[in-house]
């Protein structure tokens, strides 16, 4: 039986005769040709590691001349040297590239971590630089009380099932008598007062203030384009604000006497009624008109003043424009220290036709804030008593920033300029300011919330007002949980103004007469006054109190020549590179290439081969590895045969015969 194969088969013999013999296949050994195969692929490592060592770079190849001019890497491009020396020279230069590297990542890290630095200039800016504060002024009232008394009149008639009609003998819907009702109630309510909140009930308050228990249904839109909003609660609640003109007189700005009305106007602010100096008006910084918008007293052309205001400019920037005779600059800038160049008017005491009131005092307040800012009367505001002359005087803290700040990505420099986009954009504000930012925050937490929102809240139009329920509970329940949290985290998004002037307050007073506050009767009672009605009244100082001020600046903490020397410092501390060394190899690559190229483009105009741009292993790279003769799997190609030729018989030469031959 024969069996094809590696194996061979042969009968066993069994141990009893007679037994039947059985196939058994002897396989051939494999191990002869493992340490065949061994051999050969040690064999073709000895004679690669041979050719390794004998390796020796061509020096006039252009790689090499390339090399040659970089420091560290020239040493393992010399001739002569051994190609152990030359991976040593190259392992060096490695680790010194990643030195190189470490210390310029720790270097950026330690000293460039932040992007900004702020520091104190040296040079003082003058004052006249310096924006003068906005100056937010509320009476004690947020209303007048016989327009309080008018709304309540108008809203138990039609409560009653009476028509309620205007002076002209328009005719009041219920759902504009239970709106203008909410709209003051916003600022009416009486949680804001200490006695309130401690179970205190005082008797006048209760005439001058909203019950927690008036019962208003209807839902009302912040919709100040709608027909009975427009020609009925707006015009009633303009009414019903006390008027800068009635309680603010005797306007002196830098010494000059000016019309108060020109100077301050009206403004509704969650206290109610506000008269706002020097500051921007709603309908100039918000995006959308809102009721709140249309109760300001700001004229089309102020408006469109302080719209084309530049409020972030630098210092350096600054475009001072001159006060005319009937009105001052927007915004307006005290040029001298002391309070005769600064803000003088006398505020009078209203405590007849006064509701509203936010506080236990009978003081006035008096809030100083940031020109691009709308006032913050009911949270920052400062009481201030009548009866007294007022010195509020300021020091203004500026904060400057260079225009290479601007040029560093927001989420690392940690602060916006007004004109920013991206994170910095409001959907309810033309310009980013931290107060903005914070306003709108509150506006939408509030809103996603109770889904409705405040009067004085910033907001899109058409906007659900809340109703008094939702004030008292969902509405101060959010705010007061967004303070607690913290306006950092509650508002992650709000961050600093990059350009921002803050004010250092000091208010002091002293006492003024009774017979001396009566001289100001006729200033407000008219010239023709003669009665002996007792005044009560408070002349305020708001002035600067010093002639310059050190600004702090923000500034890119490195710039780009800094951020060269410190790359370009180190990398030629450690590897000996210099700017020369990149110009010299940069000039040496451009010049073979062109040479390489003019000669390719001869050949080419001579027939020869055209140039053609394609990758090709450099000469200095290449190896004339060879492998070892058994390892070339190939067929073996046969020998020509040798043919000799036999010799043969010698040719004779036709004169050997002769006398005197010479071979």
């Amino acid at each position: 039986m024969d069996v094809e194969g590696d194996g061979g088969m042969e009968a066993a013999q069994g141990e009893e005769r007679g037994s039947r013999p059985f196939c058994v296949y002897t396989q051939r050994s494999s191990y002869p040709w493992l340490v065949d195969i061994f051999k050969r692929r040690w064999q073709n490592f000895k004679i690669r590691w041979q050719n390794l060592m004998k390796w020796e770079p061509a020096h006039k190849a252009a790689c090499v001349r390339i090399l040659k001019k970089v420091p560290g890497l020239r040493q393992s491009a010399q001739a002569g040297m051994h190609v152990l020396a030359r991976a040593f020279w190259m392992l060096v230069f490695v680790l010194c590239v990643f030195i190189v590297y470490y210390i310029i990542r720790e270097g950026i890290r330690r000293t460039m971590g932040h992007p900004l630095t702020v520091t104190i200039e040296t040079e003082e800016i003058n004052i006249g630089d310096a924006k003068f504060p906005q100056v937010g002024i509320s009476p004690n009232g947020g209303f007048k009380l016989r327009y309080m008394r008018q709304a309540w009149k108008n809203y138990f008639e039609e409560w009653d099932g009476k028509e309620v009609r205007l002076k002209d003998g328009r005719k009041w819907s219920k759902n504009e008598v239970e709106g203008i009702m909410k709209v003051i109630y916003h600022t009416c309510h009486p949680g804001t007062t200490n006695a309130h909140k401690n179970g205190v009930n005082i008797p006048e308050d209760v005439d001058e203030m909203f019950g927690e228990n008036t019962k208003i249904q209807g839902t009302h839109l912040d919709n100040p384009e709608e027909a009975g909003m427009k020609s009925k609660v707006i015009p009633l609640m303009k009414e019903g604000m006390i008027n800068c003109d009635e309680i603010i007189r005797g306007c002196l700005l830098n010494g000059k006497s000016y019309d108060c009305k020109v100077l301050f106007k009206e403004h509704f602010s969650e206290w109610g009624s506000t008269c706002v100096f020097n500051g921007i008006p709603t309908e100039a910084t918000r995006r959308n008109e809102t009721i709140q918008s249309k109760l300001g007293g700001s004229t089309k052309e102020e408006i469109k003043e302080w719209e084309q205001a530049d409020l972030d400019e630098d210092v350096a920037n600054v475009e001072k424009k001159n006060d005319t005779k009937h009105r001052p600059a927007v915004p307006w800038r005290q040029m001298a220290p002391g309070k005769s160049s600064g803000l003088t008017f006398v505020i009078r005491e209203n405590l007849e036709d006064r509701a509203c009131v936010h506080s236990d005092d009978t003081g006035f307040m008096l809030a100083v804030n940031n020109p691009r800012d709308e006032p913050q009367i009911e949270r920052f505001g400062t009481s201030l008593p009548y009866g007294k002359e007022i010195y509020v005087s300021l020091y203004p803290e500026v904060i400057l920033a260079e225009k290479d700040a601007k040029d560093i990505s927001m989420d690392r420099r940690g602060c916006y300029f007004s004109d920013d986009e991206g994170d910095a954009h409001l959907d309810f504000y033309k310009k980013y300011s931290r107060q903005n930012c914070l306003e709108e925050c509150f506006a939408k937490a509030v809103y996603e919330k109770c889904k409705c929102a405040k009067v004085s809240s910033p907001g899109f139009p058409g906007r659900k007002l809340c109703s008094l329920p939702q004030v008292n509970t969902c509405v101060r329940e959010k705010e007061e949980e967004m303070h607690n949290q913290g306006l950092k985290a509650a508002c992650p998004k709000c961050r600093p103004n990059c350009r921002d002037t803050k004010y250092r307050t000091s208010v002091t007073w002293s006492r003024m007469t009774e017979d001396r506050m009566n001289y100001y009767q006729k200033m407000f009672y008219g010239k023709d006054y003669r009665g002996n009605r007792n005044i009560s009244v408070s002349v305020v100082n708001v002035y600067f109190v010093v002639d310059s001020v050190h600004p702090t600046r923000r500034s890119a903490r490195y710039s780009t020549f800094e951020e060269v020397g410190l790359i370009g410092g180190t990398v030629s501390m450690i590897t000996g590179l210099s700017l020369l060394d990149v110009i010299e190899t940069l000039v040496l690559i451009a010049v073979i290439v062109v040479s390489k190229y003019k000669v390719w483009n001869n050949l080419g105009r001579m027939g020869g081969p055209s140039f053609k741009w394609k990758l090709a292993i450099p000469k200095c790279f290449r190896r004339n590895n060879r492998v070892a003769p058994e390892e070339i799997e190939m067929a073996e190609i046969p020998r020509p045969v040798e043919r000799q030729a036999l010799p043969g018989p010698r040719r004779l030469h036709p004169m050997e015969n002769m006398p005197g031959y010479l071979p």
